[in-house]
C-alpha cells in the first residue's frame, strides 16, 4: 500500500506531464529548483514550439506539395516557377529527391521572406546546397542573388537540371545556379569547396 508521501510525489509528477500537440502526446514538462514561475511559463511556451513543429499540418504530411503530381506551381520571388516530379521514382527504396517535399517549399519562402525583410543578405554569397532534390531551394536562393550549387546524386541530376534551366532562363536573374554531382563520404571537386562559402553568421 502506497503512502502519503509517496502518493504526494505521484500527484507532483502527474501535473509535470502534459498533453501536447494534435496528437496530445506526453510531455513531461521540467522545472529546476529555483526557477522562477516566469522562466517555468518561458520553457514550457519552448517545449510546446518544439513539439508543434514536429506535428504535421493539420495531421496530414505535406500540406503544401502534391507528391503524386508531374508538376507544382509555387510563387516565388515574383516568378511562377514550375518545378518538375518524378513520382513514380518514390517508390525505389532510399529516392526522396524525385518529389517535392513541405521543408522544402517552407525554407525556400523562408529564404524569400529573411532576404526582402533584411534579415539576410544572399546578393554575391556563394550558397553550396547539399542534396537540392527537386531544386525548389537553390532556384529561390539564385532568384535572391546567390551564386549556387545545387548537387545530388548521379542518378537525379536530369531531373534537377530540367528544373534549374526551366526556372532560372528569364534575364532578369540576380544570382546564378550550377548543378553538380555530389556524392556523400566521397571527395568533393575542388570548385565546390574553393573558395569555401561564406558562412557569415547563418548556417541553414
Amino acid at each position: 500500500m502506497a503512502s502519503g508521501v509517496e502518493i504526494a510525489l505521484e500527484e507532483e509528477e502527474m501535473k509535470k506531464n502534459v498533453k501536447l500537440g494534435s496528437y496530445k502526446g506526453k510531455v513531461r514538462l521540467l522545472m529546476v529548483v529555483g526557477e522562477s514561475e516566469s522562466e517555468y511559463e518561458s520553457a514550457a511556451e519552448e517545449t510546446m514550439l518544439l513539439w508543434g513543429i514536429q506535428q504535421p499540418t493539420h495531421s496530414k504530411p505535406n500540406a503544401f506539395v502534391s507528391q503524386s503530381s508531374l508538376q507544382l506551381r509555387i510563387d516565388a520571388c515574383g516568378h511562377s516557377l514550375s518545378i518538375l516530379q518524378s513520382p513514380s521514382s518514390l517508390s525505389t527504396p532510399g529516392v526522396t529527391g524525385s518529389v517535392m517535399w513541405d521543408s522544402g517549399v517552407v525554407l525556400g519562402k523562408f529564404l524569400e521572406h529573411a532576404v526582402d525583410s533584411g534579415m539576410l543578405l544572399l546578393q554575391g554569397k556563394k550558397i553550396l546546397e547539399l542534396g537540392s532534390g527537386c531544386g525548389l531551394v537553390g532556384c529561390i536562393a539564385a532568384l535572391l542573388g546567390g551564386q549556387v550549387i545545387l548537387t545530388d546524386l548521379p542518378d537525379r541530376l536530369k531531373l534537377l537540371k530540367k528544373n534549374v534551366e526551366t526556372n532560372l532562363r528569364h534575364g532578369n536573374l540576380k544570382g546564378s545556379a550550377v548543378v553538380k554531382e555530389l556524392t556523400w563520404g566521397d571527395d568533393p571537386d575542388q570548385e565546390l569547396i574553393q573558395p569555401l562559402p561564406d558562412y557569415g553568421n547563418h548556417l541553414l
